[in-house]
């Protein structure tokens, strides 16, 4: 939703700026990953969200998750959807939050990224301490 409403109120390649020169949403393409990486990798990065929304679609049919890992993988699973979805129809990812320090993301992307950095974190904290 959130790239539809900016592909139909913001025209590609422009910015509104939401506190000067520091945030703004601007319309912009992106065929790589997340934050523009890997431009050049459309079909790569259409066929790894599709075997990642797999795997973890798997995954969750096959062990008994708890709450906190069902909201984690929602995160992965919903972000790369979301990324997956707007690569088949529109060819590219529309991104457009500018926050000007960082690259040009959306809110699949931070979804994702919010939902790896969690996994990682539960994973580190769960390990039991080695004598």
């Amino acid at each position: 939703m959130t790239k539809s409403l900016v592909n139909a109120q913001i025209p590609f390649g422009t910015e509104v700026s939401l506190i000067d020169h520091v945030i703004g949403v601007t319309n912009v393409r992106n065929s790589g990953a997340a934050f523009g990486f890997a431009p050049a990798g459309a079909t790569f990065f259409l066929v790894a969200s599709v075997v990642v929304s797999i795997g973890l679609v798997v995954y969750v049919a096959r062990n008994p998750i708890s709450d906190w890992t069902s909201v984690v993988l929602g995160l992965i699973l919903g972000g790369t959807l979301g990324n997956g979805f707007d690569r088949v129809t529109n060819g590219t990812v529309t991104d457009f939050i500018n926050v000007h320090f960082w690259p040009v993301f959306n809110v699949a992307d931070a979804a994702i990224s919010t939902g790896v950095v969690l996994m990682i974190a539960g994973y580190l904290l769960r390990r039991s301490p080695t004598s």
